[in-house]
């Protein structure tokens, strides 16, 4: 026989168990097993491992190897030492018949590693002492357990007093639970020091959490690479890939540079397009949230929908901000976008974007974003008083002509005449200040509600350690949040009534049957400013009235209404209609003075109405002359209502079976009608199936200096092209995937 060393391995993976047997002596054989948790408590008249002697130890027997060390390691932490693995003996096949535990402290240091010229890092503190202690067990033939030979109780070192049992490394690991825990925590995007509090405070105290802040950092940045096996940009595209195949409708886009790294990339999942087709009249899109591991700007496209809530359309991430990237962005957002272009754009007034702007949206009208132009005045301009002015300039709805006035009276009132910052400002006033812009529609997303929840919202969920898969799956879950509070908003719309509060409550009462809850309120609010307002006819002709709407006591805020009663139109000199797509109080008040009960159609703006988005999934789909369009609506349009299927259905048993039952039994149904129909088509005349057109995945060559790939195949190649079974088997068994 020989003596092998075993290679010594102190760290927290090495799990030796909670539970094993000992006897006291050979012919107990029915003794409880004893847990190494409960030290202190005392089970059937087994001993407690600190109520052990000597003499007690000597007589110890295993039924295998692995219990001997699980006892070792278990009184190595009720005495304060740590166990290690020390030499082994096996016999001619190679079997271990003799195992050796040692205190950790036992043996020096090789002096080799003392005596580095050329060291990198300061060398770790000296551990290790020559301790004596020791516990030796034998395999004994004859009885097949495993027996003491050797014990050695005493050490030459200190040992860990209780308060600090739980730092010694060999007492720490995180359980499977607590992995679980701690992923689904860092997952949703809680910071690392804050889910060691929470484990701390779930357990009692740091000393009961089981491990330390180190190793939990450890165990993130562990799970963290574990995504990234293949490299971060891989992952990344392997996660658009992925999406793909759960979401027929997603677009995914991405460039590779000359020597074969990631430059850009841009996704948009299926939701986000409907949502954009129902919603994308107005997008804004910002490039200054910069929270990942590259420090590469991320481009949100967001807009509002009809709860005037914020909606994301589609993100990027960049490798530079040129106007050609901009240029390359905006083109693929259209394009993911089936070709629609925005009427109008907000952003955060980047030059580079602005010139792109000029160049892919020449049609669009693009204002600058009020929040970011508020930052900016924050920062060229000291002085807070000045910000509650130009806060003025920027929203209050005036006339283009009084600008300039409180434009000069502003800058002699704060001595800012001759700032650059200021010339530079007003050059650019019909881009972000109202009185310029208030015959467009912007509806929201004028005010600075939007960019500053979304960059409250990003900071929330991502960071500057993010990894592009990180980044990725937590801006995910941003959108799952955005989306959840639209259903919120969709259920009080739909399944509640407000209280009627206003004098008009002929009005208000029609408001609250056809707009969603949120833009009610704001139409509520008009209908009760309208009862602090005079009227007065200025002029009457055949089928057009016109009036001058003033407040009450206040004569200088004059407001001309026209209307037309033949049409019945209405117009405002105020222009809330035109830019924000609601009613204003001066076109109530004279719709009261002319008596008109019913809410005309013409002030009804079907953007804000609660069935807009159904209506437009029904109706207002592309035509049948663009195929791929078509089905790829569609396609969307059943996933939607198929994933909150699959959320009920899933939950219970008896839900999951009737719904697989009738979902078998519907496709059944559709294929036969549909051989019933090409059969009669077969009869009546030649029948001639389309082909659906996919786009390649790759391009083979490229005459930019970049690679560019498409991640878009919303249909198989492999499907029929006369056949639809293919998509509904595959509509089947992707939610059955999902299941």
């Amino acid at each position: 026989m020989s003596i092998n060393e075993d290679d010594v391995k102190n760290d927290s993976d090495n799990d030796l168990g909670d539970d094993f047997d000992y006897q006291p002596n050979a012919e107990d054989d029915d003794v409880d097993s004893l847990d190494s948790t409960s030290k202190s408590e005392e089970v059937c008249g087994v001993k407690r491992i600190a109520d052990l002697m000597v003499e007690d130890i000597w007589n110890l027997e295993f039924r295998i190897e692995d219990e001997a060390c699980q006892f070792y390691n278990a009184y190595s932490c009720w005495h304060g030492f740590v166990m290690r693995k020390d030499d082994v003996v096996r016999d001619n096949q190679g079997r271990i018949i003799s195992r050796q535990l040692v205190c950790n402290k036992e043996g020096w240091r090789n002096m080799r590693y003392l005596d580095l010229d050329n060291r990198s890092r300061e060398a770790r503190s000296l551990t290790r002492t020559k301790c004596p202690a020791r516990l030796r067990v034998k395999l004994d033939y004859g009885c097949g357990r495993w027996k003491v030979s050797s014990f050695v109780e005493s050490h030459n070192h200190d040992l860990t007093p209780p308060q600090f049992a739980h730092l010694v490394l060999s007492n720490r690991r995180l359980t499977v639970t607590d992995k679980v825990q701690v992923e689904n925590l860092h997952n949703f995007g809680v910071k690392t020091c804050h889910i060691m509090g929470y484990i701390a405070f779930q357990k009692g105290g740091y000393c009961h959490a089981g491990f330390t802040r180190k190793d939990l950092y450890n165990h993130i940045d562990r799970y963290r690479q574990s995504k990234v096996k293949n490299g971060d940009a891989n992952a990344a595209i392997n996660y658009l890939i992925g999406k793909l195949n759960n979401d027929p409708p997603f677009f995914g886009k991405y460039t590779f540079t000359s020597d074969e790294r990631l430059e850009h990339i841009f996704w948009a999942d299926g939701q986000s397009i409907i949502d954009y087709h129902c919603f994308g009249d107005i997008v804004a899109f910002d490039s200054t949230y910069k929270k990942n591991k590259y420090n590469k700007p991320l481009v949100i496209f967001s807009g509002c929908n009809h709860h005037g809530q914020t909606v994301i359309f589609g993100s990027g991430l960049l490798s530079d901000e040129t106007t050609e990237t901009y240029k390359w962005l905006l083109e693929t957002f259209v394009e993911a976008m089936g070709g629609k272009n925005p009427k109008a754009v907000i952003t955060d007034g980047d030059l580079a974007m602005r010139d792109a702007i000029k160049n892919v949206l020449p049609d669009a009208t693009h204002r600058l974003c009020g929040w970011h132009l508020q930052r900016n005045a924050c920062e060229n301009i000291k002085n807070p008083n000045f910000l509650h002015d130009f806060k003025g300039l920027i929203y209050d709805n005036n006339d283009h002509r009084d600008f300039d006035q409180r434009w000069a009276a502003i800058l002699d009132k704060h001595n800012l005449v001759g700032s650059t910052w200021m010339e530079k400002t007003y050059e650019t006033r019909s881009m972000w200040s109202h009185c310029f812009l208030r015959d467009k529609f912007f509806g929201y997303i004028r005010t600075t509600s939007q960019c500053e929840g979304i960059n409250s919202l990003i900071r929330f969920y991502v960071n500057r350690k993010n990894t592009l898969i990180d980044f990725m799956h937590n801006l995910d879950r941003a959108l799952k949040e955005y989306r959840n509070n639209e259903l919120i908003a969709d259920f009080k719309s739909q399944f509640s009534e407000p209280v009627m509060i206003t004098s008009l409550e002929v009005y208000e009462r029609f408001a609250s049957c056809y707009f969603t809850r949120n833009i009610f309120k704001e139409i509520r609010n008009e209908i009760q400013r309208a009862g602090a307002l005079n009227i007065k006819v200025l002029s009457t002709t055949l089928d057009k009235v016109e009036f001058s709407v003033t407040a009450l006591g206040d004569s200088a805020k004059d407001r001309r209404v026209e209307v037309d009663r033949g049409k019945n139109l209405f117009s405002c000199s105020c222009k809330m209609f035109e830019s924000r797509g609601i009613p204003c109080s001066h076109v109530f008040y004279a719709m009261k003075f002319e008596n008109i009960l019913e809410f005309p159609d013409s002030l009804i703006y079907k953007r804000w109405t609660k069935n807009e988005k159904n209506e437009f999934i029904s109706t207002e789909m592309p035509v049948n002359d663009d195929v791929e369009r078509v089905l790829k609506f569609r396609v969307g349009a059943l996933a939607s209502n198929c994933n909150k299927l699959c959320d009920i259905a899933c939950k219970d048993l008896a839900d999951f079976d009737e719904v697989q039952y009738e979902l078998v039994n519907l496709i059944l149904r559709l294929q036969s009608r549909k051989q019933v129909k090409e059969s009669q088509q077969d009869k009546g005349h030649s029948f001639t199936n389309y082909e659906c057109t996919v786009d390649d995945v790759m391009d083979e060559k490229c005459d930019t200096p970049h690679v560019q790939i498409d991640v878009r195949d919303p249909f198989p190649s492999s499907m029929p092209c006369g056949n639809k079974q293919g998509s509904y088997m595959a509509l089947f068994t992707s939610m059955h995937r999902t299941l």
